[in-house]
């Protein structure tokens, strides 16, 4: 099953991140602990890392775009899964 990849809360005091870079695309396999975006808090700039293994399915959030700890980002799961479905389940959405 397809996983929502979402913006880390990376302190107490964090209350959004501006995604700086991808470093996978969509359709790139990714292995748990791989770095596939860069994100820069209010303290740093850091890679982030997959939580999963996977496909990288579909890339919601935009490079240059701040986002609140929490906000959907990417979606990882089995190639040919579907990420808009998934992203449709999801409380809100």
């Amino acid at each position: 099953m397809a996983t929502v990849l979402e913006m880390p809360k990376l302190s107490d005091t964090m209350v959004t991140a501006k995604l700086l870079n991808w470093l996978k695309q969509e359709g790139d396999a990714v292995e748990e602990g791989d770095a596939i975006a860069e994100i820069e808090t209010d303290k740093a700039a850091m890679e982030l890392e997959a939580l999963e293994s996977g496909t990288l399915l579909k890339i919601v959030a935009s490079v240059g775009e701040e986002l609140p700890a929490g906000a959907v980002i990417a979606v990882i799961g089995k190639p040919g899964e579907d990420a808009e479905a998934m992203l449709a389940q999801r409380p809100g959405a």
